[in-house]
């Protein structure tokens, strides 16, 4: 490996959130997958959890499709059966539930401090967030919208929240 290319994944790897996660339970098109999973890059999110109880879970070649563009390789990908499981590991690393949900004690995440320890969740494209994992979650986001439709594609939404984590984050470190 060349020094350039070493100096470059240590560049990135030195701006990794290691206290942001995504978890994307149940989502059903693989190309929304991956699209969240490059987003998780290159926002510096490296732990995703894909958290599948109702369906089987994307193989591992169908994620390094061309929606996720190789992002993949620098991601930290764990599979789930369970939402106790999960919510388990989440509560060891002390970190926050945020799920997503249209209801009337949803919060602007604008409004939310998103630079504490936080695992963001998005959930199914039909279903949103199980009843199982919104009851283990600490707070409900809802992106604010202006228009007639009522959701954003789950990639977006997803992208949308990372941006607004990752926007707080770099404010509070200065930058």
């Amino acid at each position: 490996m060349t020094p350039e290319r070493t100096k470059k994944i240590k560049d990135v790897m030195s701006h990794r959130q290691s206290s942001l996660a995504v978890v994307l339970e149940n989502v059903d098109d693989v190309h929304n997958v991956g699209a969240i999973l490059r987003s998780c890059d290159a926002f510096g999110i490296g732990e995703v959890h894909l958290l599948y109880t109702i369906n089987k879970a994307p193989r591992n070649y169908q994620l390094r499709s061309k929606s996720a563009a190789s992002a993949t390789k620098w991601l930290k990908i764990t599979k789930w059966d369970s939402v106790a499981k999960l919510a388990t590991y989440l509560k060891r690393k002390k970190m926050l539930i945020a799920v997503t949900r249209l209801d009337d004690s949803s919060v602007d995440p604008a409004n939310v401090d998103l630079t504490q320890p936080i695992a963001i969740v998005i959930g199914n494209e039909k279903d949103g967030v199980s009843e199982a994992l919104a009851k283990k979650a600490t707070l409900n986001l809802k992106l604010p919208m202006v228009g007639f439709v009522q959701s954003f594609n789950v990639s977006v939404a997803a992208a949308l929240l990372m941006y607004e984590s990752f926007r707080q984050r770099a404010k509070k470190a200065g930058k």
